[in-house]
């Protein structure tokens, strides 16, 4: 350290005064979206409208929060080549 600089740790009394773990509680729904054009839509509804989009937010990391409600409806509404009826 240099002259003067007092730098040095400290320790963190548990009587509340100095925040520690992850904060509030968070209002954060993964059903739906809460940022962009599509702000206010469900997953649900993206899916039938522009699942193209969804795919895209899966990957993107503004979509993590978002990766299992997009696999798991994504998996309920997409077809897939099993379920074929003849």
């Amino acid at each position: 350290m240099a002259d003067g600089d007092d730098r040095r740790g400290f320790g963190i009394e548990p009587d509340g005064s100095q925040p520690v773990g992850p904060g509030q509680l968070s209002s954060f729904d993964a059903r739906m979206i809460d940022f962009g054009h599509h702000a206010g839509r469900s997953v649900a509804e993206l899916a039938n409208e522009d699942p193209d989009y969804l795919g895209w937010l899966a990957r993107h990391p503004s979509g993590v929060r978002y990766r299992a409600e997009i696999a798991r409806v994504l998996d309920s509404v997409v077809p897939h080549a099993g379920d074929w009826q003849r």
